[in-house]
């Protein structure tokens, strides 16, 4: 079998067991012993079949080749980040395949809560493939003796986030979708912890026949929770991607919050009570940003797209204590530089009820401020490198940045369009202060894009 499909730039993911099993996982934790040479490694799986059973055959090649184990169990993505943060142990390998869901399953490798660079995977690859020709030897179960020391890490990750948030938070009534994965373990003890009004569905953790897909950017996905936000008059609701690294958070008619007013809002928070002045925003985000956090003498940071970029220049500068990006990455540097879907919506909440805002009218006027539809997706026969040199030229009199894809400011709207990292499309987001404006542009530019855009 040819295993190319399995490599992505950061990590490996693929359909489980015909893709990745645990014969692959065995020689993958060889090629990853072999290039990363770690001593010691804390390893974590999500909820879906087949998570489990690779992290269980990669500890064990780890194991054999000498190497000291943790295994953490069932977590979310920023739960392992946090266990690698929490023990002091930088190497950490997440066993998901992130929102693809059931049927999938991955391999995530890396060093201080970040993904290993593309360069790692790569030189993990080569070694693979060289491992791939040589006879692999039958998978066993390793002795009792040489298991993975177990970490139960769920007590001291709701404390810490327990400790980042001021409560009770009594002042909203909140649908929530825990999506039947493993961020249920913990949701619930925090909400009844801070004390939210909230309804529960999908609460039942599953490995298979999950109630939807995992990936709350679709809005087929998000249907249940809107019904739900519908039947008990919830305020708002909110809904995680599947390994929980993400959150989405929609109103109480069933639309989307921008993420830019959810960054906003704690953004404002952080800087009451960390005194934090700086964020990053990535290159998609509205202007409405910028504009908004300079009435609170907030400066913005313009960045790529991704969460690994906003980690990296909270590392290069103290003074930046938040970053977002508009896939619903929210990360935070008194949280080990984390991006944890759940403390993003729990501190989104201590932000409306320090603020005591009239919630409905506050967005609202956001709204009609901003237009900021979601983000648009197309298949097309132009390259990324083409739009760079088209775009800049048929918007010359913008603000050009080249920094990640094309992104041109206005005065009264702007644009993003890069390729996307991990699928063969391109990106387009676009907002701006008047939705017909915002609207003829877009056609302009779909002209010049061509292909077809694709479904939300």
């Amino acid at each position: 079998m040819d295993y190319k499909s399995i490599f992505k730039r950061y990590d490996i993911r693929g359909k489980y067991p015909g893709e990745l099993n645990e014969a692959v996982a065995i020689k993958l934790a060889q090629a990853y012993f072999h290039t990363i040479r770690p001593r010691e490694v804390v390893i974590g799986y999500d909820n879906i079949y087949g998570s489990d059973i690779i992290a269980r055959a990669f500890s064990a090649e780890l194991i054999t080749e000498g190497v000291k184990v943790y295994n953490v169990g069932s977590v979310t993505t920023p739960m392992l980040y946090f266990s690698s943060s929490y023990k002091n142990i930088p190497l950490s390998i997440m066993c998901t395949a992130s929102h693809l869901g059931e049927g999938y399953t991955g391999i995530k490798p890396n060093k201080d809560g970040i993904p290993l660079e593309e360069e790692a995977v790569l030189a993990i690859k080569v070694e693979f493939d060289r491992l791939t020709t040589i006879a692999s030897h039958d998978f066993e179960l390793v002795p009792a003796e040489r298991q993975p020391e177990t970490i139960n890490i769920y007590g001291p990750y709701v404390a810490t986030i327990a400790s980042l948030l001021s409560y009770p938070l009594y002042n909203y009534k909140v649908a929530v979708d825990l999506g039947n994965g493993n961020n249920a373990f913990v949701a619930e003890q925090l909400l009844h912890k801070v004390g939210i009004d909230y309804r529960a569905i999908n609460s039942e953790v599953r490995d298979r026949d999950l109630q939807h897909p995992s990936n709350p950017k679709m809005q087929s996905n998000r249907s249940q929770l809107e019904h739900l936000i519908a039947e008990m008059g919830a305020d708002l609701g909110v809904i995680w991607d599947g390994d929980c690294d993400r959150c989405y958070l929609v109103d109480w008619a069933g639309e989307v919050i921008p993420p830019e007013y959810v960054a906003i809002k704690i953004a404002g928070l952080l800087k009451k009570t960390n005194s934090y002045s700086h964020i990053t925003a990535d290159v998609r985000a509205s202007f409405a940003v910028e504009r908004e956090l300079a009435k609170e003498e907030i400066k913005v940071k313009r960045i790529q797209a991704w969460h690994v970029p906003i980690k990296y220049e909270m590392e290069q500068d103290p003074t930046i204590g938040f970053g977002f990006e508009v896939s619903g990455h929210y990360v935070f540097k008194d949280f080990f530089k984390i991006d944890d879907g759940l403390l993003a919506f729990l501190l989104f909440i201590e932000a409306l009820e320090n603020l005591k805002l009239d919630f409905k009218a506050d967005l609202s006027k956001f709204h009609s401020t901003y237009y900021i539809p979601e983000e648009m997706n197309f298949t097309s026969p132009i390259s990324e490198e083409e739009l760079k040199a088209k775009l800049p030229v048929k918007y010359k009199d913008g603000l050009i940045n080249l920094v990640d894809g094309v992104s041109i400011d206005y005065p009264t709207w702007r644009f993003n369009i890069r390729a996307s990292r991990t699928e063969p499309i391109l990106r387009l987001n676009i907002s701006g202060t008047n939705r017909a404006e915002v609207g003829a542009h877009l056609a302009d530019i779909e002209l010049v894009v061509g292909g077809k855009k694709l479904a939300s």
